[in-house]
């Protein structure tokens, strides 16, 4: 009897519509949006042929299903709806339990984004950016911030809470994490902070000096005292707690991404996830064409054994399990390098171990589990 959880990471179409100083997607085709017909044959590809290389499936499995950009609402609305039935009827074939959510900019008209609400029954994403120039809308931060607050409010009047947040930590952003996290606490929704990556196109980046005196002042404005869950400092602090086994982790701490993660691209590639997919590192397919190379799979597959030694030797090893992947290749050159971030999540262990040791473990559980999601 299989189990296991797979994240299938769907991306429709690259184009989008506001502009971001890190954005990683490389729209050398913007403007390809799959079909419904071609994204048919690929979820059947998934499902059939790789689904069980990787070994999941069966009636206590479960299957998320993710769509990313470029920017969902560039999809037309009967075309998007077609081929959200699509998946999860197909999916459903083969995993116990089908979900499904969306990351978007909520660039649209109020109308537009009940809709995509509606679709998604509340499981919508966004991204942030409350005081820097990171996201624009033709240049314009200020008319990013204005419409993207209008659809949260729209959103949630509908919800009674906020759809969740990224804030991408690059150069600019190092200085405006906590804000974030101040922000987010006092509306009352989940945040993401996500340290810059490299992708296909120049970002202004943040050396590591200014990575780890981002993360830690946030975590020590969050922790203890916010009512509301930020990634990654829950879920690491619930590692050290003991309270997630050891696969059961999330990017990007984990080393075994091509057993539980797929990222398809609206050609019909496939990649381990979409920053894989982005930096062009690993390509294992083509589900549009039926092409699954096994080979490069079971490179991938094997970080899961094959780990940086300093890694293996690190107290924090079970928490942070080696890191990114896609890190480690911008890094190292190496799948199974060691990534520069170690720098920053060891910094932040640090934090965590020291909360641990001054509150004790039940203290700190009984904080976290009241923090909002």
């Amino acid at each position: 009897m299989k189990g296991g959880h797979l994240t299938l990471h769907l991306r429709l179409v690259k184009a989008c519509n506001a502009d971001c100083s890190y954005c990683s997607s490389w729209q050398e085709n913007p403007h390809k949006r799959i079909s419904a017909e071609d994204f048919t044959k690929a979820i059947r590809f998934i499902r059939d042929v790789v689904v069980p290389v990787m070994g999941c499936g069966g009636p206590h499995s479960m299957v998320s299903m993710q769509y990313v950009g470029g920017e969902i609402l560039l999809v037309p609305k009967a075309e998007l709806r077609e081929m959200v039935y699509i998946a999860r009827e197909e999916m459903a074939q083969t995993f116990g339990h089908v979900r499904d959510g969306v990351q978007s900019n909520l660039v649209g008209s109020e109308r537009r984004v009940l809709e995509l609400d509606t679709l998604f029954q509340g499981r919508v994403g966004t991204s942030v950016d409350g005081r820097g120039t990171q996201r624009t809308i033709k240049g314009n931060p200020d008319a990013y911030r204005k419409v993207v607050e209008r659809s949260m409010q729209t959103i949630e009047r509908r919800r009674r809470k906020r759809p969740g947040a990224v804030f991408v930590v690059d150069g600019q952003g190092s200085t405006n994490a906590a804000h974030e996290v101040e922000t987010a606490d006092r509306l009352g929704y989940p945040l993401v902070l996500r340290a810059i990556f490299q992708g296909g196109s120049q970002i202004e980046n943040a050396n590591q000096d200014q990575l780890v005196a981002a993360f830690t002042e946030a975590f020590d404005l969050w922790a203890m005292k916010s009512g509301v869950l930020v990634e990654p400092f829950a879920h690491l602090l619930r590692k050290r707690l003991g309270n997630v086994h050891l696969f059961d982790s999330v990017c990007p701490f984990q080393r075994d991404c091509a057993q539980n993660s797929i990222n398809l691209d609206p050609d019909g590639s496939l990649y381990t996830c979409f920053e894989m997919a982005d930096s062009g590192h690993f390509g294992f397919g083509n589900a549009i064409e039926g092409r699954f190379d096994l080979d490069v799979w079971e490179q991938l597959r094997a970080r899961r054994d094959i780990v940086d030694t300093k890694c293996r030797t690190c107290p924090w090893f079970d928490a942070c399990q080696g890191g990114c992947m896609n890190e480690a290749v911008h890094d190292t050159g190496s799948l199974y390098g060691r990534p520069d971030l170690c720098t920053v999540w060891t910094a932040l262990f640090k934090r965590i171990d020291a909360l641990i040791q001054q509150h004790g473990k039940e203290e700190v559980r009984s904080w976290l589990s009241t923090c909002k999601s």
